[in-house]
């Protein structure tokens, strides 16, 4: 569940930045999300999320476009690449444009995929480390398996 609500609030803050940062059109929005087969209970949920985010974070809620520290684009090394695809290093980025990740959170997130991952990790294997960090805290304390896969089905190379 928590991977469709990380759907629904990167929508959602995708269209904060069309919009410069107004919820002006939050039934439409609701509308659009019904439309797309996500629940009452989802969408309730990412907005609960998103409102809490930016009252920790109040500066990020006011101007919902990316500004200049989180354009600069960290390059992977060598290692990273070969188990982080292109397009889910798209999506980190994503997340970290739309300032739902932290820089924190995205290295976490990164070190988990270095460490643990001998296959390029996709988009689905990033939605999932995402979710962690950002509505769990992304604790060292979550389940192993949150990391690194149920470890009875799944050996670690």
């Amino acid at each position: 569940m928590q991977n469709r609500i990380l759907e629904i609030v990167v929508y959602l803050m995708n269209q904060l930045s069309d919009h410069q940062g107004s919820m002006a059109n939050f039934d439409e929005m609701s509308a659009d999300l019904r439309s797309m087969g996500f629940t009452d209970n989802e969408i309730t949920s990412a907005y609960n999320w998103l409102l809490k985010h930016f009252d920790d974070y109040p500066d990020s809620f006011s101007d919902a476009r990316p500004d200049a520290s989180n354009r600069a684009v960290r390059i992977l090394s060598d290692t990273e690449q070969k188990v982080v695809s292109p397009e889910a290093y798209g999506y980190l980025l994503q997340l970290r444009q739309l300032r739902l990740l932290t820089l924190e959170q995205m290295e976490m997130i990164l070190d988990r995929c270095a460490l643990f991952s001998a296959d390029p990790m996709d988009v689905n294997d990033i939605k999932v480390l995402a979710s962690a960090a950002m509505f769990d805290g992304g604790s060292a304390d979550l389940p192993y398996a949150v990391w690194v896969g149920n470890p009875e089905n799944e050996p670690i190379h």
